[in-house]
């Protein structure tokens, strides 16, 4: 008897072991899965923003040469932030961009949202210009900034050529400081506009039709229905917009370089070129370089907690 209760225990016991090995192997499944994206997270994004902000703790050249000895990094802890405070370079680049952000992605808001609007019903003509529109988000910033270049050049470009049909003389767009601001703002909205067109396209299809009938039956106006039915279920798409809007505009850099190169003088040298131009032609300033990156990097993700919690909270 007590053989067989043995026996029956010892048989429970396996079965619910290898109960136990299913279950693990089910649920430690999905993660498994995950290891090579977070690998890659780790690899391409988490390291090198830990080794950036480990190294604006020193004072170093972006190469180490043991031969050249005023390349090896020595640990200034914060100095480099501190510094930051008295560099003009970095504080008017900081401000330049700021007011880059505040003008831009509301414009670039506003032309995708009217966009979206404009080609969201599905038609084959619709199709064809929504894939035209889309087109500059699949190039790279620098060929959009050689086009309109070419666009804003004073005597061969397109745009003044259209002015010079209403008998207005030509413009030197890229030679004074506030025109090549506004150039760099009008293709910084022209090479984003398509793809946040598609995010807001994506929210209007999922709106649901009924509401726009009530509401028609009702004899609710066009802006009314506008106004309440469609900009709040909106929304969603609308703060996703905004989102990358901000992070695309604080670290606009390509369409700059090849439009103005910084210029004229220096009026539109945004922060990412004061980066780039403190760590590579500025010697043994790596370090600050670094820092700069890194308030970059806290602005950035102040500003997307701040606009998330605020459409949490709306929602």
């Amino acid at each position: 008897m007590s053989m067989g209760n043995q026996t029956h225990r010892t048989g429970t016991g396996s079965a619910g072991f290898s109960g136990r090995l299913k279950l693990a192997g089910k649920t430690s499944w999905p993660y498994l899965l995950l290891l090579p994206t977070v690998a890659l997270l780790f690899a391409f994004t988490l390291y090198p923003l830990l080794q950036g902000m480990w190294m604006s703790l020193f004072r170093r050249g972006l190469v180490v040469v043991e031969q050249l000895p005023e390349t090896t990094p020595v640990f200034v802890g914060f100095d480099n932030y501190m510094q930051l405070f008295g560099d003009k370079d970095f504080t008017v680049s900081l401000v330049r961009t700021v007011v880059f952000v505040i003008i831009a992605v509301p414009l670039q808001l506003i032309a995708s949202l009217a966009l979206a609007l404009l080609l969201a019903p599905q038609n084959r003509f619709n199709a064809v210009v929504r894939t035209i529109v889309f087109f500059p988000s699949m190039i790279s910033g620098l060929i959009i900034g050689v086009i309109w270049a070419w666009l804003f050049a004073r005597n061969s470009g397109l745009v003044n050529y259209g002015l010079s049909l209403v008998n207005i003389p030509a413009v030197p767009w890229l030679e004074q400081d506030q025109l090549a601001q506004i150039a760099v703002v009008v293709a910084w909205i022209w090479g984003g506009a398509g793809f946040n067109m598609m995010i807001l396209i994506a929210g209007l299809t999922a709106i649901p039709k009924d509401l726009y009938e009530a509401a028609a039956i009702d004899g609710t106006s066009r802006w009314r229905t506008f106004t309440r039915i469609t900009l709040p279920l909106l929304e969603p798409s609308i703060v996703v917009v905004v989102v990358l809007g901000v992070i695309g505009a604080f670290q606009v850099y390509e369409i700059v370089v090849s439009l103005t190169t910084g210029g004229p003088g220096r009026a539109t040298v945004f922060l990412v070129q004061n980066i780039y131009e403190t760590a590579f032609r500025k010697p043994n300033q790596a370090g600050l370089a670094a820092a700069q990156s890194g308030i970059l990097f806290v602005i950035l993700m102040v500003l997307t907690i701040i606009q998330l919690r605020v459409a949490r909270r709306r929602g």
